[in-house]
C-alpha cells in the first residue's frame, strides 16, 4: 500500500470539504436567485455560472477521491506520474477555490443577496 504524508492527506481532505461547501453555497444561491428573480435574460448568465461552479467543484472533489484510491491501491508505491498528477490537482484546486469564491461573491453583490 502506497501512503502519502499525513499533511498531504489533510490538505486533500480540506480541499474536498471546501469543494463540497462551494457546491452547497452555489446551489443555495442558484435557488435563491431563481426564486426571487426567476429565469430572465438578466439572471440566465448568473444561473449558468452557478451551475458551472457546482460542476467544477464536483469535478475536483471527484478527482481527489479517485486519485487517492489509486495511490492507496498501488503496490508497492504509487507511480511518479500519479504523484505528479496529484500535485498538479492540488495546485489547480487552490486556484479554483479562489476563483469560485470570487464568482460567488460577485453574483451576491450583483443581486444584493446575503
Amino acid at each position: 500500500m502506497a501512503r502519502l504524508p499525513s499533511e498531504t492527506v489533510t490538505k486533500i481532505l480540506s480541499l474536498q470539504q471546501q469543494f463540497l461547501e462551494k457546491i452547497d453555497e452555489a446551489g443555495l444561491l442558484e435557488f435563491i436567485l431563481f426564486e426571487q428573480f426567476g429565469e430572465t435574460e438578466e439572471t440566465i448568465p448568473e444561473l449558468e455560472e452557478l451551475q458551472s461552479i457546482r460542476e467544477r467543484a464536483d469535478s475536483y472533489y471527484s478527482r481527489f477521491y479517485i486519485i487517492l484510491r489509486r495511490i492507496y491501491d498501488a503496490q508497492p508505491v504509487a507511480s511518479t506520474d500519479t504523484l505528479d498528477l496529484l500535485t498538479r490537482y492540488i495546485d489547480e484546486a487552490d486556484a479554483t477555490i479562489e476563483a469560485v469564491e470570487a464568482s460567488i461573491q460577485d453574483i451576491k453583490r450583483n443581486w444584493n443577496l446575503p
